[in-house]
């Protein structure tokens, strides 16, 4: 026994000291590589980088698979997310490359490898040398390959080092020969291994005696070579998941390691790109034109199909009429007047497109805008709908005209109707125009989102044909028949935006994988394609940024196959996965909040997520959370930063899910008014938002007295405030003919007085309606009268103030003497139709 113990330890010191030569034969080559060559193994890239003033940043994750998956989830869906929200910031595309899955499954050893340096290859050549790189380090090697597995090209071309790991390969080529200030390296403290299950262990730690010595090795020269980019975390074994049918360990603990990662790579960012600084707008001019140009690069970045399509508009632009498009328009002009413009028979139709939501409108027009940009083109692009300057008109004219005249254009003080004004001025170019060559592309997206879009006036300031070198194209959702017929009042090259093909939409998932470096095998692409929503833009979008973030190779075809067909059941999914995961306990609030509101400025988000009763914001580190979280499904518009869904479907889906029942859209439509009328500063959103939020939450009283006190109501139009005030009113028919009806009466005190916060914003009492306060006056102002109900206490002899309810003495006829009050009145606007026969009381309703 003795002797056979003797022999196993012999035996293991050999394997310890071959180990050991073998460990110190390699670094002797690495040293001698390092002094003998430099970027070993790079290619160029022939791929072109983005155009215009943006700029890629590619982070490579570099790790074993197993024992990383949660450091890794960490990184893909929290740290990136923020750290790719503040490089658009600075105009900067982030892409991780995180290959725990993407390789196809016939993909031998040799091609999986290859695939992992020619990734590295892109991050060389995009940043001279020195790509932004992440190494995971625990107690685990990696897999060592053999001779058999690595081709004498891939031998040759990457230097590869005999008897190490792929892991360390990547380190190899990454960061360490040559000397990668934009590398960072995190070890795990080993001690949690410990309370791992032993079942699962070996998922942490290598057993074989070389990996243990090339892994300390490892770590020892990192340290010497990187004394600044190497950190130690700690972390905590936290249980058991199972989910997607695997049984996978999860540590928790994070957030040091999480915070580490996002500060190394801001500083190392901002060293490399140091012009890449916030733009910081000086007004809202200047802030809009630079929200319009990132709206276009983010738009743009990603299109994939409709080339075809492109290419004709572009064709267009460049001056020839698209003949194989169909021309319709009305034979009678309403708004969009003629006469006005001077059109000559020789002008050009505009281009309209139309199609649905969700089709593609606007990323199509994006990537036209970037085409026509690129050669050469003048181009002014407006898409409506992407902040709230964006949607309104005088805003877009403002636009226009600078860009028509290339001056800037102050509104005169005299100035009575400001549309008609800037009409005037586009008009006096385009006289210009029809004498000189500039050609100009006019791309106006989403013209269905702007604020006027139900008035009658709606588009009158579009000409209805364009000058000289002038090319129009107007888009609009074919759901909103208004703003389609007001473009089709005169004829026009129509445009309905074709479906995706089959080959587009498999175009779709495959380009968006590959900008992260994964790629599906054909039978996981026919699935997807067999699916009934797999022609839908939004559902393809969706889809392929749920498998982005997907971490298992193991169990994809499975998270595939549980994806839902429908772009309702795949939003019902991704909803429930966000508040379920959500670490903070106010994600379904935020969810809900945002879809009863319709969007609300960022900080107001803060505030309502908050504690309410000491009116306190929600801690900065959760609202970060649940903005990245929300970031992909979500945009930023306007200076306010209002904070919408970046489609209609997400509202429908979380009312569906989560506001189904009455009480629940009672309780948060309460909270948004409390929020609203005791906290909020904002009086424009105030204004807004305080009477809907009052109708739906059934709180009349609060209505009652927001519109009759609040200097945010104020603002309101005598019509809107007499709107939001009948669903207060009191439902029952108060028809003088009746004699259990009484007559409002105002007492003499009140009715000399002012209702409104300032005197300036409402006439006396006496001469405003007792609903809204609008001044009455003329042969058509009614008198109010009060049902059986809200008449109580009152007789033909004595009535009763409706403000204070002092009593009033009445004469035999039933009428007040002068001196002592007056009877109550109604407005045009309370007493139409029935108006004038329904009770006046307003208030609670009992």
């Amino acid at each position: 026994m003795y002797r056979r113990y003797r022999t196993a330890e012999n035996q293991e010191k050999r394997e310890k000291a071959k180990a050991k030569e073998i460990v110190a034969a390699c670094w002797e080559l690495i040293e001698e590589q390092c002094k003998n060559n430099e970027n070993v193994g790079t290619k160029n890239s022939s791929e072109e980088s983005v155009e215009g003033p943006w700029r890629i940043v590619r982070v490579f994750v570099s790790s074993t698979f197993t024992d990383f998956f949660c450091e890794r989830e960490v990184l893909v869906k929290k740290v990136f997310p923020e750290l790719r929200e503040w490089c658009e910031e600075r105009m900067i595309h982030l892409v991780e490359c995180d290959l725990r899955w993407g390789v196809p499954k016939d993909t031998d050893s040799e091609e999986t490898i290859q695939c992992c340096l020619e990734e590295l290859d892109r991050c060389h050549a995009e940043t001279n040398g020195c790509p932004f790189f992440i190494n995971l380090l625990g107690e685990r090697y990696g897999w060592i390959p053999e001779g058999k597995d690595l081709g004498n090209d891939l031998k040759e071309l990457y230097m590869w080092v005999p008897n190490t790991s792929i892991t360390f390969m990547e380190i190899l080529h990454g960061a360490y020969r040559s000397c990668n200030p934009n590398a960072v390296f995190f070890f795990r403290n080993s001690e949690v291994i410990n309370d791992i299950p032993e079942d699962f262990q070996k998922r942490f730690v290598d057993k074989e005696i070389l990996n243990k010595c090339q892994l300390k090795e490892l770590k020892k020269q990192l340290k010497i070579k990187f004394p600044n980019q190497v950190f130690n975390y700690d972390c905590k074994y936290s249980g058991m998941s199972e989910k997607a049918g695997r049984k996978r360990v999860i540590l928790e603990g994070l957030d040091t390691f999480a915070e580490k990662t996002l500060t190394f790579f801001k500083s190392r960012i901002s060293q490399f790109y140091p012009d890449s600084n916030t733009t910081k707008a000086g007004n809202d001019k200047a802030l809009e034109h630079q929200e319009q140009i990132q709206f276009m690069e983010r738009k743009a970045h990603f299109v994939i199909g409709q080339d075809e399509l492109i290419d004709k508009l572009l064709a267009y632009a460049k001056g020839k009429d698209p003949i194989d498009y169909k021309i319709e328009g009305e034979q009678t002009a309403f708004v969009r007047d003629p006469e006005f413009w001077k059109s000559e028979d020789g002008d050009n139709l505009m281009v309209c497109l139309s199609g649905a939501v969700g089709q593609g409108k606007t990323s199509l027009l994006a990537k036209l805008v970037k085409k026509a940009l690129k050669v050469g083109l003048n181009v002014f692009y407006h898409f409506a709908g992407i902040s709230e300057n964006s949607v309104q008109r005088n805003i877009l004219l403002k636009r226009l005209a600078e860009f028509i005249t290339g001056e800037q254009i102050d509104i005169p003080e005299d100035t009575n109707d400001v549309t008609e004004f800037f009409m005037k001025v586009i008009r006096e170019e385009f006289t210009k125009l029809r004498q000189i060559e500039n050609q100009i592309l006019i791309v106006l997206d989403g013209m269905n989102e702007l604020a006027d879009r139900d008035q009658y006036k709606h588009l009158n300031w579009l000409p209805p044909r364009f000058p000289g070198n002038v090319r129009a194209i107007v888009s609009t959702s074919s759901d909103h028949l208004p703003t389609l017929h007001r473009l089709k009042e005169h004829t026009c090259f129509l445009i309905n935006i074709p479906q995706l093909k089959k080959s587009e939409a498999k175009e779709v998932i495959a380009q968006y994988l590959i900008m992260f470096n994964k790629k599906l095998d054909n039978d996981q692409m026919d699935i997807i394609l067999s699916k009934p929503s797999s022609l839908n833009p939004l559902w393809l979008t969706l889809l392929a940024e749920q498998l982005r973030t997907f971490g298992d190779f193991r169990t994809l075809d499975q998270h595939i196959q549980s994806l839902s067909d429908s772009v309702d059941g795949l939003l019902e999914g991704i909803l429930r996965d966000v508040v379920a995961y959500d670490d903070s306990g106010k994600m379904e609030k935020a969810l809900c909040i945002l879809a009863i509101t319709q969007g609300l400025p960022e900080i107001d988000m803060q505030n309502i997520l908050g504690d309410m009763d000491i009116q306190e914001p929600i801690p900065a580190l959760y609202w970060s959370k649940i903005r990245r979280v929300l970031k992909p499904f979500t945009y930023m518009a306007g200076v306010d930063r209002n904070m919408r869904f970046i489609h209609g479907t997400f509202y429908e889906n979380i009312e569906k899910l989560y506001l189904s029942d009455k009480k629940a859209q009672i309780m948060y439509h309460t909270v948004v008014v409390d929020y609203l009328m005791f906290w909020c500063a904002n009086n424009i959103v105030k204004r807004l938002k305080v009477p809907f939020h009052c109708q739906r939450a059934e709180l009349y009283d609060k209505l009652v007295d927001f519109m009759h006190h609040s200097e945010s109501a104020a603002m309101l139009g005598d019509y809107m405030r007499s709107m939001y005030l009948q669903s207060a009113r009191c439902m029952q028919i108060a028809d003088p003919v009746l004699k259990v009806t009484m007559p409002v009466v105002l007492c003499r005190g009140c009715s000399n007085a002012y209702r409104g916060f300032k005197a300036t914003h409402y006439p006396l009492n006496k001469d405003a309606c007792v609903i809204c306060g609008t001044y009455v006056f003329g042969h058509r102002v009614s008198e109010a009268y009060l049902c059986l109900r809200h008449s109580q206490g009152q007789s033909k002899l004595l009535g009763k103030c409706r403000l204070c309810d002092m009593a009033i003495r009445k004469d035999e006829n039933g009428r007040i003497a002068d001196f002592m009050g007056c009877p109550g009145k109604l407005c045009i606007h309370c007493s139409s139709g029935i108006g004038a026969k329904r009770c006046s009381y307003i208030g609670k309703r009992k």
